[in-house]
């Protein structure tokens, strides 16, 4: 037997719950990873899955062996990418995953800058607010907008998300400006959608964070659509301040200070973008140039 790719076969299972979903990813019959798993537990004398009709799950011994094999696959598979790539210019495709209005507005620019220093890579590149699990090997590098970083990963800070509030100088011709936090609550307010909630402001005060409900017109989890619905005059927008430099500097929107609090998304100070990787894989020439590349880029923190 081949141990070896019986243990692929294994742990492709192992992550998808399920024999069909792993045939397809792998592009191998369903019945011949069947019969490689089945030669593996005869062979280690072991059940590591429970099979029923819908869905396969690790035994309590298949999850400690897949805790024990995965990493060493891992570092085998990243030892065979390293020789092949010790001599070359950095090639291959790159999979990245980043949060969709991040992406959109800073990452994008970034990548078009790193293909043309680096023309063999390909880039595939997601943009989505679904999480991302690195351990998975589905994706090499992701940014995330987070305040809790994986364990297993290095996360490298590329800003702080420090928001903004703006609104279009024609809608606050006809409402008025807000100056202290009671003022909001009688605005019209353009909020963003989180994976799993929309996201109401929060505001530190010298007593404490207070929660603020407001009168959303527009909600949405891209945050492109709220500055466009921002400069369209329809409401407030509280959005990082990365987002909206070009609008204010050039006028189409203004930036707002409340005299009696400071709004953010998130009250958590650990709060901010996050470029996420694998050490191991960080010794692949294609995953160091490009993670040395995008910090250059795109970190406006210290290291």
């Amino acid at each position: 037997m081949d141990q070896l790719r019986a243990i692929g076969y294994f742990i492709k299972v192992a992550e998808l719950g399920s024999f069909t979903k792993a045939s397809k990813a792998l592009g191998v019959p369903a019945s011949s990873i069947s019969r490689r798993l089945q030669d593996l537990e005869a062979e280690l004398g072991v059940t590591l899955l429970n099979r029923t009709t819908r869905v396969v799950r690790l035994t309590e011994l298949g999850q400690l062996y897949l805790e024990r094999v995965r990493p060493t696959v891992d570092d085998l598979r990243y030892a065979n990418q390293l020789v092949k790539e010790h001599l070359s210019a950095p090639k291959g495709m790159l999979r990245i995953s980043s949060v969709a209005s991040y992406g959109e507005y800073r990452l994008v620019p970034a990548l078009k800058r790193l293909r043309q220093r680096y023309p063999e890579l390909v880039i595939d590149l997601d943009l989505t607010d679904r999480l991302t699990d690195l351990t998975t090997n589905e994706v090499d590098i992701a940014i995330r907008a987070t305040a809790s970083l994986p364990e297993r990963a290095i996360a490298r800070r590329l800003n702080t998300n420090e928001c903004v509030l703006v609104a279009a100088p024609d809608y606050l011709a006809q409402r008025g400006e807000p100056t202290c936090i009671d003022d909001l609550r009688h605005h019209y307010t353009l909020l963003y959608r989180g994976p799993d909630r929309i996201i109401d402001w929060q505001a530190r005060t010298s007593s404490g964070w207070v929660e603020i409900k407001t009168k959303p017109t527009f909600v949405c989890n891209i945050g492109k659509e709220l500055v466009n619905e921002a400069e369209a005059g329809r409401g407030l927008a509280l959005v990082p301040s990365w987002g909206v430099r070009e609008q204010v500097a050039d006028g189409r929107l203004r930036a707002l200070t409340l005299k009696d609090g400071t709004l953010a998304l998130s009250r958590n100070d650990a709060a901010g973008t996050y470029l996420l990787y694998q050490q191991p894989k960080y010794r692949l020439t294609k995953i160091k140039v490009a993670v040395d590349f995008l910090i250059e880029e795109l970190a406006e923190v210290p290291a």
